[in-house]
């Protein structure tokens, strides 16, 4: 299935779900779905997570299975593709995908990352981008990731740090008020800075650590819009700015980035660890 009916079919699914359940973080996903910048981010993944032929992979936090094709493409038909996330419509799509594409070593579940429904040492390989931010506490799940490893086994972890975004545009002043409150929505708004350490604590040894700048301008000011959308609901959900001013602040970033006179850059922090007992 290329990319194009991909994502035709992600939108009709996604605007068959709950309002409640998918609309709030749709909008933010379906903007990344073609975007270079994300596309860069999540081959830096993979490359970190040194899949091979046979190998078993799990995507926790999966959505509705971005990162399907790529894995499949790099563990082949010997494989095993795995991933898990509390949202069921998204696994509803993403086991739509794995019958579309006719993938037989691909299976998608409904579940918490605090309490995995796999058995020990299942996997060889576990990724999760954008996961930690949002739950907490984040060592407790980073244990069970570690449970779910065979020895040998490639743990990467990825999330940006909502307060050392950088912003060209309107207001300064504002818009630092607008990113710190919503940080406010995240569980775990320190994961990315803290994840190392909650490695190193669960008996995990790290590779690496390093950085990935995300940087949207003009003319990408589709992404923008999509990005700022999500802020401006999490920033209204944060509390330390009104509704009303939360949404100033979203029309003049829309100005601004008509005007290609905005920039967003996010830096998203990439943790590889190996379990080695």
């Amino acid at each position: 299935m290329s990319q194009e009916a991909w994502q035709n079919d992600l939108y009709e699914q996604l605007a068959a779900g709950s309002a409640q359940e998918v609309n709030p973080i749709a909008g933010g996903l379906l903007q990344t779905l073609d975007d270079r910048r994300f596309q860069t981010l999540r081959t830096a993944l993979l490359d970190d997570l040194h899949l091979y032929p046979d190998a078993s992979a799990l995507e926790v936090g999966c959505g509705p299975g971005i990162l399907l094709e790529p894995m499949h493409e790099r563990v082949g038909t010997g494989g095993k593709i795995a991933g898990l996330d509390l949202n069921p419509h998204f696994i509803q799509v993403a086991k739509r995908r794995v019958e579309m594409l006719e993938y037989d070593n691909a299976t998608f579940v409904t579940g918490d990352c605090h309490a995995l429904p796999f058995e020990d040492g299942a996997f060889d390989a576990i990724v999760a981008e954008k996961l930690l931010m949002h739950v907490g506490p984040i060592s407790r799940i980073i244990s069970e990731m570690k449970r779910v490893l065979s020895v040998g086994g490639r743990l990467v972890l990825t999330d940006y740090d909502p307060f050392t975004i950088m912003t060209a545009g309107p207001d300064p002043a504002l818009t630092s008020r607008v990113l710190a409150s919503a940080s406010k929505v995240y569980a775990s708004p320190n994961a990315a800075r803290e994840t190392a350490a909650a490695c190193v604590q669960a008996g995990l040894y790290i590779e690496k650590v390093h950085g990935h700048l995300m940087v949207f301008e003009d003319p990408y000011s589709k992404t923008v819009s999509g990005i700022a959308n999500v802020w401006y609901e999490h920033a209204a959900s944060g509390r330390l700015v009104d509704r009303g001013t939360a949404r100033r602040w979203l029309k003049a970033i829309e100005m601004t980035a008509k005007e290609g006179r905005f920039m967003i850059a996010i830096p998203y922090i990439i943790t590889v660890a190996t379990k080695v007992r």
